[in-house]
């Protein structure tokens, strides 16, 4: 997907909408004007943190490399949910919204065959879209990785570790249960207002009280998805 960091205030990023044509013309003949219809998605500032007390024992019987220790957790905790959300936020709650369940995203069933894999990539194919990887669960990598494209004698398994079909595969435990999503990830926008900002804070009361300190870590972004249906989202049949 594509990163775009250092941002201030809310940004308006277009994406291109229907109109423009081409055609052809003999020698001296003008061209016939088109005009192409230009949306915008908007990325606005959303928060997302954690916050950890160190308690007194730890500081003092822990290496002198503790906090980062510490520092490095909450950052992982941040990007997880910033994952989260890219694939499954609620738009909600001052969570960014994320490619499940927005409009204009295209949907399937979940492929429990070679032929199933196909048709979600014709989805995407037909509307010249060209997919750059899938993105599902462990459970429903392992379970492709069992399947034969074929019963010929030396067909291929559907998927292997990193890959499903042709096109290459990511899986996550963060991933919704039953789940797959095949399309153009450049076509995600992800938005950075500054940098994870980590502080530390000895003089909270309830901590200061115990001997311990509050390690905060927060980070503003938000995400966009620039042409929706260059995503489809596979679900299991009910």
């Amino acid at each position: 997907m594509r990163t775009l960091s250092g941002l201030t205030g809310n940004v308006s990023i277009p994406k291109a909408g229907a109109g423009l044509s081409a055609g052809w013309v003999t020698e001296g003949q003008q061209l016939s004007e088109s005009e192409m219809d230009f949306d915008s998605v908007t990325l606005s500032p959303k928060h997302v943190g954690g916050i950890t007390e160190m308690s007194r024992q730890l500081l003092q019987q822990s290496a002198p490399g503790i906090e980062d220790l510490v520092r490095e957790d909450l950052s992982f905790a941040i990007a997880n949910a910033v994952d989260t959300a890219i694939i499954a936020g609620t738009g909600t709650l001052g969570q960014p919204k994320g490619i499940i369940g927005r409009t204009g995203v295209q949907t399937g069933d979940l492929p429990a065959s070679w032929t199933d894999v196909l048709d979600i990539e014709q989805m995407l194919t037909g509307l010249n879209i060209t997919p750059s990887g899938w993105y599902t669960s462990p459970a429903v990598m392992t379970a492709l990785r069992k399947v034969l494209k074929s019963a010929s004698a030396g067909a291929d398994y559907i998927a292997t570790t990193g890959r499903i079909g042709e096109l290459a595969a990511a899986s996550s435990n963060a991933a919704p249960v039953d789940t797959a999503i095949l399309g153009d990830w450049s076509q995600v926008l992800l938005g950075q207002w500054g940098a994870v900002e980590l502080l530390v804070n000895p003089y909270a009361e309830t901590p200061y009280r115990r001997g311990g300190v509050l390690v905060r870590a927060m980070s503003t972004v938000d995400v966009a998805i620039r042409h929706e249906k260059a995503f489809v989202v596979a679900t299991k049949v009910p």
